[in-house]
């Protein structure tokens, strides 16, 4: 009787080492305004990535600004550091949309009206969309991770709150559908972590997030991210 020469089994293969090369663009939530010290949401992002398994390096370019709306946004894209910084990342982190907002608010305050969100959405998701398509010529491949808003303004509109949720829902929705086709890209919701916490997750200004803010913004997004690679 002879004998089966049996194979030994192939060694597993060994992950391929993962180097992140993050741009972050957008307003003072990618700037961290509320824990500058800890840089928000993409210092901690930053911190958690490095612990993740395979991760062999981490290196990222913070262009976020204070006070940039998405008209802001699209006109530095076009400068190049932004355009620099963008070709020679693979990973995008993207908050824009808030200022916008805010511009209602200060525009309409003594006579604030659902069709004036209305307008500002539509004129917002023009320049969504060229912000998106500027990113994508630049760079066809990095994934993008970008944020959705969150109601800092529970707190202070009393009544008028249960307008102005629906208002935002709609504008996070649109937003969502609008990124979906600039694949590959995540939406990242952050509504649902400050819904009724604001007074323990916005920083002095009841605005920006606090550290723990910024800390829930940025394990949700190393959750999108982990899932994304574990799928590829």
């Amino acid at each position: 009787m002879g004998y089966i020469a049996l194979r030994p089994s192939p060694a597993p293969k060994k992950p391929n080492p993962i180097h992140y090369k993050i741009t972050a663009l957008g307003d003072s939530l990618t700037e961290g305004v509320g824990d500058l010290e800890n840089q928000g949401y993409v210092g901690a992002a930053a911190e958690l990535l490095k612990k993740e398994k395979n991760v062999k390096s981490v290196s990222v370019s913070d262009l976020g600004h204070r006070g940039d709306t998405s008209a802001d946004l699209l006109k530095k894209i076009k400068q190049p550091n932004y355009s620099k910084a963008i070709k020679a990342s693979n990973t995008i982190f993207l908050t824009i949309g808030g200022n916008d907002i805010v511009r209602v608010f200060r525009q309409n305050f003594l006579d604030l009206h659902a069709g004036d969100f209305k307008k500002e959405q539509t004129s917002f998701s023009i320049k969504l969309k060229q912000v998106l398509k500027e990113i994508r010529q630049l760079n066809p491949d990095a994934s993008v991770y970008y944020f959705g808003l969150y109601n800092p303004f529970e707190d202070y509109l009393g009544e008028a709150n249960e307008d102005f949720v629906p208002i935002l829902d709609k504008w996070n929705a649109n937003s969502k559908q609008i990124s979906e086709n600039y694949q590959p890209i995540s939406f990242i919701p952050t509504s649902d972590l400050f819904r009724n916490k604001t007074k323990q997750l916005l920083s002095k200004d009841h605005f920006h997030p606090n550290r723990e803010g910024y800390n829930k913004m940025a394990k949700r997004l190393i959750e999108e991210i982990v899932k994304k690679q574990s799928n590829k």
